[in-house]
């Protein structure tokens, strides 16, 4: 195994779900999905690059969808819920940390849950870093993502150019289709993702 770095996914790769958060919603507090439905696919999308501000834009909906509780509430009731870490993953990405390769966690959140996955597994718990898309400004089937987070990476290493790390040294793993696509057309290593026992046979390749 040669990669020198590996961004790894959190929804869907380190982290799993059985059901979307608002289906949890749903389950727990009787607020229909489609109800959220036209935040998700709305003012949520601008959320996810930095372009609005999710406690602003809930405080505008939330008593509309029937939540009796605070916006703070409802958040920390969704970045709990729907971060169920898959500790198999976690362990084998650890593994890699110890073996001396570089592992972040890329992801397209807005800055609230973007900040607490970095507070619950960044600075080395075990990820370097979590990159989040409320933070660079654009989600990762944009080009800008992937080379913001590269260039990060290069400078976080001071180290001079020589020893700077190749795009063909780094493997994305994700479990989206349109990320792989644009990961791969600027020169990284790709890996759909599925499941881990699938991904440890491709590295034993």
């Amino acid at each position: 195994m040669g990669y020198k770095a590996i961004f790894w996914d959190a929804d869907g790769v380190v982290l799993k779900s059985s059901r979307l958060f608002s289906e949890q919603l749903e389950i727990d507090h009787g607020i229909k999905t489609e109800i959220l439905q036209p935040f998700f696919t709305g003012i949520f999308r601008q959320c996810s690059i930095g372009k609005a501000d999710l406690k602003e834009e809930l405080s505008k909906v939330i008593a509309g969808w029937g939540w009796k509780g605070t916006v703070e509430e409802l958040m920390e009731y969704w970045f709990t819920k729907g971060t169920q870490i898959d500790q198999t993953v976690l362990d084998c990405v650890q593994t890699f940390c110890d073996m001396g390769v570089r592992c972040f966690m890329t992801t397209d959140q807005e800055k609230y849950r973007g900040g607490y996955l970095q507070n619950l597994l960044g600075n080395r718990k075990p990820f370097e870093r979590v990159f989040y898309s409320g933070q660079i400004g654009a989600v990762k089937k944009d080009p800008m993502y992937y080379e913001h987070v590269y260039d990060a990476l290069n400078q976080a290493s001071h180290a001079p150019f020589s020893e700077l790390i190749a795009k063909k040294d780094i493997l994305v793993v994700d479990d989206g289709e349109k990320n792989i696509e644009t990961a791969r057309e600027l020169g990284f290593e790709t890996y759909f993702y599925t499941n881990l026992e699938s991904f440890k046979r491709f590295l034993a390749e």
